[in-house]
């Protein structure tokens, strides 16, 4: 009988070492993993179920990865739809202008009179017609203004650009200066600046050099270019809307503007028009622009409101009666302003500049869908091009999200 002596116990074998060499191997090596026959079964299995488990998350990741993307494309998708449906609205907007300016055009007038002669007509002041016009799943507004109610930048002159700068809040003389010289050096066709202007030598030694053009503006924001002119003296800086509609809604002479706030001058200057500007149409501040005081202004607008002008008689006229005595109300015009031409003056210039048709309009239009944050603007100019009774309109810009102004 042989004994066998393993961590303090005694095992007794009475049977051969040859009838069971197993329980030798087992008895000399002792270890804990082959102490449970099974150990390496269960080991397979937890490794497979470990295995598993990395799979299942491996699997997990790439299906929310795939999930998130595939919301992220409907929700791209979904958005162009929205958007390609908002633009088409807003381009709708634009044809409606269009066919509310025709019907101006075509509508009955008794003889001496033209389409377009206040800012209350049809064309202008329709909310049926400009307001949230709702059309399939969503709606358009759309606003017109009148390109020949602006001061024509082309033509504009020196005491023009001077008084539309003092009547938007710029009371810096130098500073009105300094921009209305660089403006007339921008566009003159020589390389020799005014006194307070600039031509190449100035723009070459900016950070980011560019010459002038010495050619006439095609845009508002080529402004931005000119020595002196800053986005809030051409956009203006009055802040909340409310306080912008409040300034807009007063006559030059009669708004309180604050230290270095603005209007902006954009509002009332045009590239696009013909050249002269409707009195019919036009802002006190650009009447007071061609040299009227304002008294003539305020004379001119509440006219315009007892009914249509016309012709251009009428405001000659309506300015002779009134010019008298030294035209009263210069007195009104703030300081630093050029003030006022002369009476002889605006009276021979008046034909030159002014006129009582409007053949160009800007037009903005804005498409929105039923329960989406998405809009879409279109800003076009619209041009009349036909004849007296046979409208011709034609698209003279067309932009995206444009700026106030065009």
């Amino acid at each position: 009988m042989n004994t066998f002596r393993v961590s303090s116990f005694e095992f007794r074998v009475t049977r051969s070492k040859a009838e069971h060499p197993q329980w030798l191997a087992l008895l000399s090596n002792p270890k804990p993993e082959t102490r449970n026959p099974r150990h390496g079964l269960q080991s397979e299995r937890g490794l497979a179920l470990m295995v598993a488990l990395w799979l299942l998350a491996f699997l997990g990741v790439i299906f929310m990865t795939f999930t998130f993307s595939m919301r992220t494309e409907l929700a791209a998708a979904g958005n162009f739809r929205q958007q390609a449906e908002a633009y088409h609205l807003a381009e709708a907007g634009v044809y409606r202008a269009a066919a509310e300016l025709i019907n101006a055009e075509g509508s009955v007038l008794p003889p001496g009179l033209t389409p377009y002669d206040y800012l209350m007509e049809r064309w202008r002041d329709n909310p049926d017609m400009h307001e949230d016009v709702p059309m399939g799943r969503g709606s358009y507004s759309v606003t017109i203004t009148d390109e020949e109610s602006k001061i024509p930048l082309k033509g504009a002159t020196d005491a023009m650009l001077a008084r539309l700068l003092s009547n938007s809040g710029v009371t810096d003389e130098k500073l009105v200066s300094t921009i209305v010289d660089s403006i007339q050096d921008w566009r003159d066709p020589d390389n020799l600046h005014r006194l307070n202007g600039a031509e190449d030598d100035y723009y070459l030694s900016l950070q980011t050099p560019y010459r002038a053009k010495n050619a006439d503006f095609e845009v508002i924001d080529e402004l931005l270019l000119v020595k002196g002119m800053t986005p809030e003296i051409l956009y203006g800086n009055t802040g909340s809307p409310e306080r912008r509609a409040e300034l807009e809604a007063q006559f030059p002479w009669e708004r309180q503007s604050g230290p270095g706030e603005y209007l902006g001058i954009a509002r009332n200057l045009s590239v696009s028009g013909s050249g002269r500007v409707n009195v019919k149409t036009a802002s006190g501040d650009v009447l007071m622009a061609l040299g009227l005081t304002a008294m003539e202004a305020k004379a001119v607008i509440e006219r315009r409101t007892q009914g249509p002008v016309n012709n251009l008689g009428e405001i000659t006229a309506l300015l002779t009666s009134i010019s008298g005595g030294g035209r009263k109300g210069f007195e009104v015009v703030k300081g630093g302003q050029p003030g006022s031409a002369s009476s002889a003056q605006v009276l021979a210039s008046l034909p030159r500049l002014a006129t009582v048709s409007s053949r160009t309009f800007y037009v903005e239009s804005t498409g929105r869908v039923a329960g989406s944050r998405l809009t879409s603007r279109i800003g076009a100019i619209l041009r009349n091009d036909g004849t007296r009774g046979r409208p011709k309109i034609a698209i003279g810009l067309w932009s995206l999200d444009p700026r106030q102004g065009g």
